[in-house]
């Protein structure tokens, strides 16, 4: 199945199984899969191109882009869909009473995903393009900017993550 279909079948999915009528229960299970599948493949992709940038390998580095675009898809892409659709769920009530930590988390959550579609998505087809072809040999200057430009934007979306996942777990009382 091609990446164009998996997309809108994995969305559908995620939609079809935040219906409110299944429950807070189920809803609150449902959002924390997606804070699982979210932050689990943020974090592994951090991995994944480190390990491929250490081989020096534009094949492997290459390997490691595609691979990264396939797992947004499966995992990154329906695990934003969780977390949004069961958080607005779940997060209702919060709103209505002005929690702080919540209105900073959905704040955080939307930083994250214009940076992940704006920037990290971007520079990931353009990574694949640049090692595309690529042997044994050494990545080109352009594949190792492309690298630290994902490593640097990446990074701030991983700590933007990390302390959205912060506020919902401690629910700070930030201001009042």
């Amino acid at each position: 199945m091609s990446t164009k279909r998996s997309v809108p079948l994995a969305i559908g999915i995620a939609i079809a199984l935040s219906l409110p009528a299944w429950g807070y229960t189920w809803n609150l299970f449902m959002h924390i899969l997606g804070a699982i599948l979210f932050m689990g493949n943020i974090m592994v992709t951090a991995a994944w191109v480190s390990a491929a940038k250490r081989t020096g390998s534009t094949q492997t580095l290459n390997f490691a882009a595609r691979s990264i675009n396939k797992t947004d898809v499966i995992f990154t892409t329906p695990g934003a869909v969780l977390l949004l659709v069961n958080g607005g769920l779940l997060g209702t009530e919060w709103f209505k009473t002005g929690a702080p930590w919540i209105v900073v988390s959905f704040v955080l959550f939307v930083l994250v995903a214009i940076i992940w579609l704006a920037l990290l998505v971007p520079t990931q087809r353009k990574l694949v393009a640049a090692t595309d072809g690529g042997r044994n040999d050494e990545p080109t200057d352009a594949a190792v900017k492309l690298v630290g430009k994902w490593f640097r934007f990446g990074g701030i979306a991983s700590v933007l993550a990390l302390a959205t996942l912060v506020l919902m777990v401690v629910k700070p009382k930030l201001w009042q």
